[in-house]
């Protein structure tokens, strides 16, 4: 099937576990509408058979943006560094560019985009599938412990044209990507759905939605659900932010219900996380432990992983 992972698990079109949606073949805009609707279909229908067998191993973080997407990135990947885990945080983002400062990394690592255009071979090495976590060497990844960091690319200057080029890199880098034991791979996606456009996140098998109280925010919600169903991923959750009050948060809730999208966690306003991010300074390993732990180990339970207890 080439550079096409089949989300459910297909050796081949008409191979073992393939439903014949047409995904892997679709080629114009009709075909692989079609073929997301009888994805959709199938995994309201059998999307519990696959509880118990798909593990974590790719994370796309998504939602609104100023949602605090970058920032959950940062406290989930701390929080599953304390809990053993070696991540491999991906920046997808082409405009914000300060999440290497949040995960306290000594630099910012180059984009993968610009890179090609200085040397194309320089990055044949992605070509690799599988490829492994130790197949990204510097000067594309940047490390502080247990966290690693890579760069899709960054539009820095006037008249450098649309992103298209970044997603390309960055769904090859997930779809090639083979975590083992003990590793995850954490997305950081651009604000919104474009990256679902593209079909970037077809090969993750987590979607979280960060959730801020606005309807809009709860609306996207609801379309990115829609998104992910059609790519056929089938673990999606919300994670809420910037929740004032007990209010707030029961009415967010019940909006998500009533949209019929499952609801993970939240996570606490907390001066600190203001006070660090207004300053560039690092949400440590065991300060996002503190945080978003609880989050951490509700995902990792809920697809039966076995995780370190600290």
């Amino acid at each position: 099937m080439g550079l096409f992972h089949c989300p459910i698990g297909a050796t081949g079109y008409g191979g073992d576990g393939c439903i014949q949606c047409g995904l892997c073949s679709a080629t114009t805009l009709a075909e692989k509408h079609a073929a997301t609707e009888k994805m959709r279909a199938w995994i309201r229908e059998n999307g519990h058979l696959r509880n118990a067998d798909l593990k974590i191993r790719k994370i796309a973080v998504c939602g609104k943006g100023g949602a605090g997407k970058s920032t959950t990135t940062a406290l989930l990947s701390g929080a599953l560094a304390m809990l053993g885990y070696q991540t491999l945080i991906m920046d997808t983002d082409s405009s914000n560019g300060g999440l290497w400062k949040k995960l306290g990394m000594p630099s910012a690592p180059p984009a993968l985009s610009n890179a090609a255009q200085g040397d194309p071979q320089a990055l044949a090495f992605l070509q690799k599938d599988p490829l492994n976590f130790s197949d990204l060497v510097e000067p594309f990844v940047v490390q502080n412990g247990n966290r690693r960091l890579v760069c899709a690319g960054k539009i820095d200057d006037p008249l450098m044209g649309c992103a298209c080029t970044i997603g390309t890199y960055a769904k090859l880098l997930i779809q090639n990507l083979t975590p083992s034991r003990n590793e995850i791979v954490i997305a950081d996606q651009e604000a919104g759905v474009e990256s679902f456009g593209r079909g970037i996140e077809q090969c993750c098998d987590t979607v979280l939605i960060l959730v801020e109280p606005s309807n809009e925010s709860i609306e996207l919600a609801e379309k990115i659900q829609y998104m992910a169903q059609g790519l056929g991923i089938h673990r999606i959750r919300a994670i809420l932010n910037k929740i004032e009050d007990e209010d707030q948060e029961e009415y967010v809730m019940r909006a998500l219900s009533e949209h019929n999208v499952r609801f993970l966690g939240s996570l606490p306003q907390l001066k600190e996380i203001r006070r660090q991010n207004l300053y560039g300074a690092e949400l440590t390993p065991t300060f996002c432990y503190s945080v978003a732990g609880t989050i951490a180990r509700y995902l990792l339970d809920e697809a039966e992983m076995s995780y370190q207890k600290i």
